[in-house]
């Protein structure tokens, strides 16, 4: 059944003078290379002319080779096809290698529906069952089935992604916030993005959000980063902290101030031993421990009791005997 759906679709006969829309002829992709043999390769078509205003295909730009060019393409396997049997980051890392398997293949497809058909195709199982009807709502031209790449993600993850990891990633990427570079900010940010499909909009402010309150104020000062591109804020952001951590690194740093607390405990402790020393009756430590030694009372210098039981007093200095004696002499005369 499925065979024949895709038969009909790219392999319908026509009649001459028309053209229905496919791979051309023969569409033999191989597994494991990445481009065709040259006994396989045909002359390239003219491509056909775009109405004017069209936009361009996004799915050319994942790739850097024009469909013109001579040089040869990397060789890539076709991925297995998908069961359906796993769901959420699995799932959509198969449809990744799939988009990125149809841009490499670009040239192998008039349309970018072709595009759609060929990965819906190539699905089995579980997946087959959810993609045969859409496959043929195409071939009908019937109700709005998804024609283009981003229309079949978006379908694709509504089907296959994980809830709970929705979930669970919608939570993680509220309560991020910028701790290190916006470099690293921005990768973590970007995984988290990888289990979601909000709009742009909600993905600028939830980014803007969680910045480092430095990088918010720097990018307040930027009038060319424009407000509703978000590569564009992801790219201009890292710039401006590169270089905001650059300067800081490179400003030259404050000489610490010297302290005053040396000079002060130094004056101190003089001021404290000056002012013992001239106190008459200071006995210096040596003169105390000659005193014990010889049973020695430290205030008079008689034997037979200690200095708290000294009745004599402290002994008369050198320069009170010497006025004593002066004293005495002088009354004499």
């Amino acid at each position: 059944m499925k065979n024949l759906v895709f038969t009909r679709y790219f392999n319908k006969a026509h009649t001459p003078g028309t053209v229905r829309p496919g791979l051309k002829a023969p569409f033999r992709p191989s597994r494991g290379t990445g481009f065709d043999s040259k006994e396989e390769e045909e002359p390239r078509r003219v491509p056909k002319k775009e109405p004017m205003g069209t936009p361009k295909r996004s799915l050319s730009s994942l790739t850097p080779f024009d469909s013109g060019s001579s040089v040869k393409r990397p060789k890539m396997e076709l991925p297995d096809p998908y069961k359906g049997d796993t769901r959420g980051r699995k799932a959509t890392q198969w449809l990744d290698w799939m988009l990125l398997w149809v841009a490499l293949h670009r040239d192998q497809f008039d349309e970018e529906e072709q595009m759609v058909v060929w990965i819906l195709y190539h699905m089995t199982d579980k997946a087959a069952d959810w993609a045969l009807p859409i496959i043929g709502t195409i071939i009908k031209g019937e109700g709005n089935p998804p024609t283009t790449i981003s229309a079949l993600t978006a379908k694709f993850k509504e089907a296959f992604a994980d809830p709970d990891a929705k979930r669970a990633a919608a939570r993680k990427i509220a309560a991020l916030t910028q701790t290190t570079t916006t470099a690293e900010y921005v990768t973590e940010f970007r995984n988290l993005m990888a289990e979601l499909d909000w709009n742009t909009e909600a993905y600028i402010a939830q980014f803007t959000q969680g910045l480092h309150w430095k990088v918010k104020e720097l990018l307040s000062t930027k009038d060319h980063v424009p407000d509703n591109d978000l590569e564009a804020i992801f790219a201009a952001l890292v710039k401006i902290d590169n270089i905001r951590r650059e300067n800081k690194e490179n400003r030259p740093k404050k000489l610490p101030a010297k302290s005053p607390v040396t000079a002060t405990t130094s004056t101190s402790t003089t001021t404290t031993r000056v002012c013992l020393s001239e106190d008459p009756n200071y006995v210096t430590p040596e003169e105390r421990d000659c005193c014990r030694a010889a049973g020695l009372c430290v205030k008079c210098g008689q034997k037979g009791h200690g200095i708290k039981q000294c009745p004599n007093g402290w002994k008369a200095t050198i320069k009170e005997v010497v006025k004593v004696a002066e004293e005495e002499g002088s009354g004499k005369d």
